[in-house]
This record gives C-alpha cells, sequence and structure tokens, in this order.
C-alpha cells in the first residue's frame, strides 16, 4: 500500500532489494512547495503500537528533487486509517560522518530525525528544543545500513548499525495504534530489504 511512492523489485550492491522513490506527481508538488515530511510512505504491517521495526536501507540522491536532498529514508510508524497522521524516525545519509568529505555543519549533527505529521516537522522541532529530536549518525550516501526502532509508549530509542543515535520519552501518537512502512523524502532514491515489525 503506497502513499505517494513507487517501488519495484530492485538490488543493491549486489543484493536483492525493493527500489522505492516518490511518484513523478508529489516530486512535483514539493518542488512547487508542498514542503517535506509529508506522507510518503510504503506500509509493510499492520496494527502496530508498541514493539520493535527494523530494516536494512541504502539511499542515493537522484537529482530530481531540490537543493536540500539529503538521501531520506526511515521508519514511519503510528499511521493511521486516513494515511495522514504518522510518526517516523528517517536519516539524511548525506549528513551522515562516514561521508567524504564530512557535511558542514550543522548539517553535521543531523543525520538521524524525528517527525510527526502534521504538525511536527523538523523547523517545529528545531524551535521547540534544538537537537533532541536530531542527532549525528554514521551512515553514508550509497551503503547499506540497518535501522532499529525501539518503541514503548512514549519512549522511543533509535539504533543505526546497532549503535543508539536517538532515544527520547515524548512520541505525538504514543497510543495510537496503526500501520508501519518505509518513508522516503524529496530527491531521493531508497533501497530496503529485511524488514521486520515485531508487536509487544
Amino acid at each position: 500500500m503506497a502513499q505517494h511512492v513507487s517501488l519495484a523489485d530492485s538490488s543493491w550492491l549486489g543484493e536483492p532489494a525493493t527500489r522505492l522513490e516518490l511518484t513523478a506527481e508529489e516530486q512535483t508538488r514539493q518542488l512547487q512547495g508542498a514542503g517535506g515530511n509529508r506522507p510518503t510512505f510504503v506500509v509493510l504491517g499492520r496494527d502496530f503500537t508498541n514493539g520493535v521495526i527494523e530494516v536494512d536501507v541504502a539511499a542515493v540522491i537522484n537529482g530530481m528533487g531540490g537543493n536540500d536532498a539529503r538521501g531520506f529514508v526511515g521508519i514511519a510508524f503510528h499511521i493511521d486509517d486516513r494515511r495522514e497522521n504518522f510518526e517516523a524516525v528517517y536519516l539524511r545519509m548525506a549528513n551522515g560522518t562516514l561521508n567524504d568529505p564530512l557535511p558542514p555543519a550543522p548539517r553535521d549533527v543531523r543525520a538521524v530525525q524525528y517527525v510527526a505529521h502534521p504538525g511536527f516537522h523538523f523547523a517545529d522541532s528545531r524551535a521547540a528544543a534544538p537537537g533532541r529530536y536530531e542527532k549525528p549518525a554514521a551512515v553514508k550516501l550509497g551503503r547499506w545500513h540497518r535501522l532499529r526502532l525501539e518503541i514503548e509508549g512514549g519512549d522511543l530509542a533509535a539504533f543505526v548499525d546497532a549503535n543508539a543515535v536517538l532515544q527520547f520519552d515524548d512520541l505525538k501518537y504514543a497510543t495510537q495504534q496503526g500501520d508501519v512502512g518505509i518513508w522516503v523524502g524529496d530527491g531521493t532514491t531508497a533501497y530496503i530489504r529485511n524488514f521486520r515489525a515485531i508487536r509487544r
């Protein structure tokens, strides 16, 4: 069940994978100012409130987005029935500390991001609590990384390649049972494999 995202069987770095990117219509909307952090995801699981979600992800900048395209891919969860309200933790691969050259400040501390749609996008979180909902991470464009979320009530812990990268205790839709899936953003071609969601 894709929402403003196209997907196809593919491979990346010799591994079978699913390829995702914004539909042409959604990419045009974003270039015309619709904004990022929109409901652009594919649903892969249902009826999730608490538990673990993890997936292997890779991303490249495909040249179809705006100047701020960073290789955006992550996990969407607590997606409501209308496919509008959701939370997500995503990676900005171009901001990762494994890239050569390193990203400039302040991008070097903005590689992993939490958002809730609508109403709590990255600009809102930076204004409300700078640095609380985004952190640095050892990721890079074009490379496989394992993204894992552990969710219990309002608590979230995020890990990249088994390293803790983000933790807080005030999820915006903590009690909302909903779908889970993969979120992809502006100007990004993403690859995923080995998705799983374990409910508690």
